[in-house]
């Protein structure tokens, strides 16, 4: 028994080394980073139909860690609790455009930068949905999420617009936050 021990230890250190010398080394890893949104926001149709987010990575340290690593986005998600407030049933939708912008109207926003993510659907007044990991993933949309790879591996810096999709709408959104698993590598 002994001598098997003693031969499964030295094909390990022989394939060690093996690895070692081609330079075959597993080096990759995939970093989770989270970027919280104010928290709680809200967004009302009648008074400020929209929240504006100017998202800097380079604040968060599991990014700065590893931006110089950085080989890709994995998987990216948003979440949040979302209340209706008052208003009827309708959705959640987050729009972004590369660098910081700042668009004044749900228009502007609609015009000028690209759909990310939505919409996240909520119930009529008093209905909650607690957007998780699997129905975030459902709602990206190709464009935006091309985008947001963009920015992940450029500067990391872009700005989300999160705005209401039924007429009249008052909605509350708690712990909301975008996630983001980062694919890095030596």
């Amino acid at each position: 028994m002994k001598k098997h021990r003693l031969l499964l230890l030295g094909l390990g250190v022989v394939a060690l080394a093996a690895l070692a010398a081609t330079g075959c080394f597993i080096t990759s890893a995939q970093v989770f980073a989270h970027f919280d949104l104010p928290n709680p926001f809200t967004i009302q149709s009648t008074e400020s139909p929209f929240e504006r987010v100017a998202v800097d990575l380079n604040t968060v340290t599991e990014y700065t860690d590893n931006k110089d690593k950085l080989k890709g986005l994995a998987d990216v998600a948003i979440i949040g609790k979302f209340t209706n407030v008052l208003g009827p049933a309708g959705g959640v939708e987050v729009w972004i455009t590369a660098g910081e912008t700042n668009y004044d109207t749900v228009e502007g926003i609609t015009t000028n930068a690209t759909k990310l993510w939505g919409p996240g659907s909520i119930g009529a007044t008093g209905a909650v949905n607690d957007i998780t990991w699997d129905e975030s993933a459902k709602l990206f949309k190709a464009a935006g999420k091309t985008i947001l790879i963009n920015e992940v591996k450029g500067d990391g810096q872009f700005t989300v617009y999160i705005i209401g999709t039924a007429g009249e709408y008052h909605i509350r959104v708690d712990k909301g936050g975008i996630i983001l698993v980062l694919d890095a590598g030596v």
